[in-house]
């Protein structure tokens, strides 16, 4: 309004204010307003984000945990498929050797050594046929039984969890516990100070880590993104996350994954901002009639 009514003359002057004040909301659209919701979205919600995320983590992490101390082994798809052919071929085997076979002729005929090699094919092994060919002997099948589940063992070893998993799921989990009893400390006096943040994001993307490697033995709730969020290459945790004001209010935000209390932050950065532009406005016409 100011340069409306100043005496001297300004070429365009309705255009040149409108464009002004189109830039002042442009800026203040995709600067000011969306830092300062996210400011205080962030204080207000930082410390619940973390202990949602350490309690997240630490469910999965229990899962390898769990899933490797017990009696069954845990395989992959891969693991899987493997074994259930190397058990087909075995039965196989013991029914040739028993004269329950197509040829009905008991003992370790040439049929077996068939079936040996399908499963040195399936375990890429080298378990040889007894050179005592169609002896009934039971000792003969106990032996190939032992030489197929050291075969076996020794190819699943990478389909299934390994004993360092084990251990650093144990390691992390450990660590990401004790960082939660600090923080809820601190949650109850006050805020989580930055250093302590940055001190559980390391923690907690060794987690996600170890998740992520091992995403094939991790039961995800279905209910949420937590298989995304976890095994995303080069992802972000969620506290992490929290820091980005792009990934919160343009990201987030506009794509709905907030409720709607979200828009109390909204509102609370525009009335700040309108406050802060009348006392800069206030202020600015008392220098002048100073002058």
């Amino acid at each position: 309004m100011d340069t409306l009514s100043s005496p001297d003359f300004i070429d365009n002057r309705n255009l040149k204010l409108f464009g002004g004040v189109l830039l002042l909301f442009f800026f203040w659209f995709i600067m000011s307003m969306p830092t300062n919701t996210h400011t205080f979205f962030y204080n207000d919600k930082i410390g619940s984000v973390i202990t949602k995320d350490i309690e997240t983590t630490n469910k999965y992490l229990l899962q390898l945990i769990d899933k490797c101390t017990g009696s069954t082994m845990i395989l992959d798809s891969v693991g899987k498929r493997m074994k259930d052919k190397v058990e087909e071929q075995r039965k196989l085997i013991v029914a040739e050797f028993n004269g329950d076979g197509p040829t009905s002729k008991r003992g370790n005929g040439v049929k077996i050594g068939e079936h040996l090699n399908i499963i040195n094919g399936i375990l890429n092994s080298s378990i040889q046929q007894d050179s005592h060919y169609n002896s009934t002997d039971p000792q003969i099948l106990s032996k190939y039984h032992a030489q197929i589940n050291a075969a076996l063992a020794s190819a699943l070893r990478t389909h299934t969890i390994s004993d360092k998993t084990v251990k650093n799921s144990k390691v992390a989990k450990a660590k990401l516990e004790a960082m939660n009893d600090s923080i809820q400390d601190h949650l109850s006096v006050g805020i989580v100070s930055e250093d302590e943040i940055k001190q559980v994001e390391k923690l907690l993307t060794d987690g996600y880590n170890i998740i992520a490697t091992n995403k094939q033995f991790v039961d995800f709730d279905s209910k949420t993104d937590d298989k995304e969020v976890y095994t995303k290459e080069n992802g972000d945790t969620r506290t992490k996350r929290m820091a980005s004001v792009i990934d919160v209010f343009f990201v987030d935000f506009l794509h709905g994954k907030y409720p709607a209390s979200f828009w109390y932050y909204v509102i609370l950065s525009i009335l700040v901002d309108v406050a802060a532009f009348i006392f800069f406005d206030i202020a600015f016409k008392k220098q002048d009639n100073v002058y």
